[in-house]
């Protein structure tokens, strides 16, 4: 029987093996750590955001201005890949990207919290669907807002065709006014 030595795990040979059990460790211990991978259904995603990021969130800047429309400044779908074109019949539908004006003091980072503890709430039951695209009533959305000129660009997206088209139908008809033409895919 062989015995390892510490110096026996550092041989050429042995370093790929050794990271490799690593990375392998490591995957397996992250993985394990998020308990909203359990989430079967949008009210248990709704739960865990609500539980696990929401205390406090909406209490300091509210973000009744965006929810009232006050700072949208467009509505136009966002499709899977890059932008779609008359000839490409790939792209899928994933959802809308809202664009809305800066307000002083709100950080892309702080909005998508605000707006995940929004959407969160609004699926609880815990206030009133006043038809905004922040969330559907049964399925669970993902909303990225990362700067854009003068504003943020918020990406609300599911993987669902179906409740993709119900995000863009909701932006559009919340904020019918700042809808931006897009290329047809018919």
């Amino acid at each position: 029987m062989k015995h390892l030595s510490h110096g026996s795990l550092l041989l050429p040979g042995h370093y790929a093996v050794t990271a490799a059990a690593l990375v392998a460790i490591a995957v397996a211990g992250c993985g394990s750590s998020d308990t909203n991978a359990q989430a079967k259904t949008a009210a248990d995603h709704a739960n865990y955001i609500a539980t696990t990021r929401c205390n406090g969130v909406n209490e300091g800047q509210p973000i009744s201005a965006l929810l009232g429309g006050q700072t949208v400044t467009g509505v136009r779908p966002l499709y899977s890949g890059t932008e779609p074109s008359k000839s490409d019949a790939r792209a899928q539908l994933r959802g809308a990207i809202v664009t809305v004006a800066a307000e002083p003091g709100v950080t892309a980072e702080w909005l998508d919290r605000a707006l995940e503890c929004h959407s969160a709430d609004a699926t609880l039951g815990q206030m009133a669907d006043d038809g905004d695209p922040f969330f559907l009533p049964d399925a669970v959305v993902d909303i990225a807002v990362k700067p854009a000129q003068d504003g943020f660009a918020i990406q609300v997206s599911t993987t669902s065709p179906r409740d993709a088209q119900r995000i863009l139908d909701r932006a559009t008809s919340w904020a019918p006014s700042k809808v931006v033409p897009s290329v047809s895919m018919r």
